[in-house]
C-alpha cells in the first residue's frame, strides 16, 4: 500500500527539489565562466612575442659606415730645417713668438738681445718683456696658495752663458774626460751661449738650481698650475733622449697658455709638440 505524505511534507520536498534545481544551475554556470576565461594551449612551434622582437635598434647608416681615419695634429708651426747638419738660426719675433725652440740645433743670433723686465716687482731676475707679465701673475696666484716662487736665474746674456759652458767643460776635462767628452757631458747639463733659453728670457731657474727642488710644495704647486700661466716643465724626466738635457725639475719656460694646456694634456715635450722629435 502506497504511502501517505501529509501537505506538509510533500511542501517540504518541492522546497528540497527547487534548491537542487538552483545549486545544478548555479554549478552549470561556473563551469561555462571557466571556460570561456581559460587561455588557448600554445602549439609547440610557437615563438614568444618578446623572443621575435629585436635586443637592439638596427644600426643606422652611420654605425655602419667606416670609421674615418684619424690623422696627427699639424705642428702649431713650421720649423726650418738644416741642409747641411749645421745648427739653424731663428729669431724669437712674429707669430708664434712664444713657440720659439732654441736647443742645439735650433740657436739665436749672436747679437740677439730682448726687451727686458723685471720678472717680479722689485726684482733683479729679467725676463722678455712679453713674458714678464706671466710669470708676475703666476708669482702672485702661487703666494696666494701659499708658494713662493722665488725667481732665480731668468734672462743671461750670451757672454754670461758661455762662462758657465765653459768653466764646466774645463771641469770635465779636469776629471779626466776629453775634450770632446768633456763638451757633450756639459750640453746635457749646460747649453752653450745662443742654444739656451735663458738667452732669450723666456726661461726662469725657479727658487734655486738644485734636484732636491723637486721636494718642495712650489714644485707641486708648478706641476699642477704653470700650464695655467703659460709656462711648461722643459727637461721632465722621461724626456731626456728626446731634448738632450738631464732632469731640471726648477726650469720653467713660457710656450703660452694654450700650447702650455695643450702639453699638459698631452704629456708632449715641447720637441714633440713642434714636431722635431
Amino acid at each position: 500500500m502506497a504511502k501517505k505524505y501529509s501537505k506538509k511534507q510533500w511542501m517540504a520536498k518541492g522546497i528540497l527539489a527547487l534548491l537542487l534545481l538552483f545549486i545544478l544551475a548555479g554549478l552549470a554556470v561556473g563551469f561555462a565562466v571557466t571556460e570561456k576565461r581559460k587561455p588557448a594551449e600554445p602549439t609547440t612551434n610557437a615563438v614568444s612575442e618578446v623572443e621575435t622582437e629585436p635586443q637592439t635598434e638596427p644600426p643606422t647608416e652611420a654605425q655602419t659606415a667606416a670609421p674615418e681615419p684619424t690623422t696627427a695634429k699639424a705642428p702649431p708651426v713650421s720649423l726650418p730645417q738644416s741642409a747641411d747638419g749645421n745648427p739653424v738660426t731663428v729669431s724669437p719675433d712674429g707669430d708664434n713668438w712664444e713657440l720659439t725652440l732654441v736647443n742645439l740645433q735650433y740657436r739665436l743670433p749672436e747679437d740677439y738681445k730682448p726687451t727686458l723686465q723685471a720678472a717680479v716687482e722689485g726684482s733683479s731676475v729679467q725676463l722678455d718683456a712679453r713674458v714678464a707679465p706671466f710669470y708676475a701673475e703666476m708669482y702672485a696666484a702661487a703666494k696666494a696658495d701659499g708658494c713662493t716662487l722665488t725667481p732665480y736665474s731668468g734672462y743671461r746674456t750670451f757672454a754670461r752663458q758661455q762662462e758657465n759652458f765653459d768653466r764646466k767643460v774645463a771641469y770635465y776635462v779636469s776629471q779626466g774626460l776629453s775634450e770632446a767628452e768633456a763638451t757633450a757631458q756639459t750640453q746635457t747639463r749646460i747649453l752653450p751661449a745662443g742654444a739656451s733659453e735663458h738667452n732669450m728670457g723666456f726661461a726662469m731657474d725657479i727658487v734655486s738650481a738644485s734636484a732636491d727642488f723637486i721636494s718642495t710644495k712650489e714644485f707641486s704647486w708648478l706641476s699642477a698650475h704653470a700650464h695655467e700661466y703659460g709656462f711648461i716643465l722643459r727637461y721632465p724626466e722621461n724626456k731626456t733622449e728626446i731634448t738632450g738635457v738631464m732632469y731640471e725639475p726648477w726650469h720653467w719656460r713660457f710656450v703660452g697658455k694654450e700650447a702650455a694646456a695643450e702639453m699638459q694634456k698631452s704629456g708632449q715635450c715641447l720637441e714633440e709638440y713642434l714636431g722635431v722629435a
